[in-house]
């Protein structure tokens, strides 16, 4: 009897590895693609334009480019002396700190130009009569940016060369199973914070060549996707994100609530409603909390696409309607208050 036990667990085993699918490696992470859904169909669409271009942010561009960065290690040699061999991570300013040398500003060079600077400084003091240096960048970790939510391969990663909105999508995997076809990124400036909404599908669906109008992101950006049947609530609301409706139900003061509810600043007369009519067309409804509330005024149903945005009192209105040349790219964007 334990022979023949034997005999059906290797069966077993058998028939379920080969029943296992092993993803498909890819030049952006591990490429997994659905083959049904709409996440399926824009995968291979965004890992098609993805994978025309020339150049990876995987790491195939050429690394000269790159613009050393506060957090970026660096690994340094002078053939002429092994003790000024180091390592080194840049600081917030940009410096790093060499033997012999004590602070050297290395910020926004790219490694030739910090070889040739640190050669210079080296010669000019007299400690090496012609010096040869290497800067090699161990670790990126200046330009990144956070691919968040429904991919298949959520973190960080490093920006080297340039990055598209599809590039980082595809890096990360490509969109989950359950994700929405919007994606909401976010940029922080000197004293304010902003918003992008891009309409994926839409994007991907345009004539001629994608890329003519893709996304370039910057480092510091955030790349949110959204699960499908989801809204966006932004702006003067106590939890800001996404939250899921149910379709032809969800109504904007809900929503508002699921996200907590407005904050002490909140202008409940300022509310944007950013309707999706398709084809690339946004609609945005200005809607007055009190209204709504009172019954005098209508309280809208929510579809997949649409966003909400609450103003702030007191404030200049953050809301800029239908700009669709924020980043240069074709999305609605709005600059919410600072916290």
């Amino acid at each position: 009897m334990p022979k023949y036990a034997a005999l059906a667990i290797l069966l077993v085993l058998a028939v379920s590895c080969g029943m296992r699918q092993t993803p498909e490696a890819g030049v952006y992470g591990s490429a997994r693609q659905p083959d049904g859904g709409a996440s399926g169909s824009l995968n291979k669409k965004l890992f098609s334009e993805a994978a025309s271009k020339d150049a990876s942010p995987s790491g195939s561009v050429n690394h000269s480019n790159y613009t050393i960065g506060p957090s970026d290690l660096l690994e340094i040699k002078a053939m002429e002396s092994e003790k000024f061999g180091t390592t080194e991570r840049v600081d917030a300013e940009g410096n790093i700190k060499l033997p012999l040398l004590n602070e050297v500003s290395v910020g926004g060079l790219t490694p030739v130009e910090a070889e040739v600077t640190i050669e210079t400084l080296l010669k000019e003091r007299g400690y090496i009569k012609n010096p040869h240096v290497n800067v090699y960048i161990a670790e990126h970790q200046s330009k990144r940016v956070s691919v968040l939510g429904f991919v298949n391969e959520p973190g960080n990663y490093e920006i080297i060369g340039e990055m598209t909105l599809l590039d980082a999508l595809a890096t990360a995997g490509g969109l989950d199973a359950d994700a929405g076809t919007l994606v909401y990124i976010t940029r922080k400036n000197t004293d304010r914070e902003d918003k992008v909404i891009v309409d994926l599908d839409d994007m991907l669906k345009r004539e001629g060549t994608p890329g003519e109008i893709n996304f370039a992101l910057a480092p510091g950006d955030k790349v949110y996707v959204p699960e499908a049947s989801n809204v966006f609530v932004d702006g003067a609301v106590k939890t800001p994100g996404s939250y899921p409706i149910n379709e032809g139900e969800t109504t904007v003061s809900q929503a508002i609530i699921m996200a907590g509810g407005l904050v002490s600043y909140a202008n409940s007369g300022d509310i944007s409603l950013v309707r999706d009519l398709g084809d690339g067309r946004k609609e945005v409804v200005k809607l007055d909390m009190d209204d709504i509330n009172q019954g005098s005024a209508e309280d809208p149903i929510l579809g997949e696409k649409d966003a909400i945005v609450v103003g702030a009192s007191g404030l200049k209105s953050f809301f800029y309607g239908l700009n669709f040349n924020v980043f240069g790219f074709g999305g609605v964007g709005y600059n919410p208050p600072a916290r």
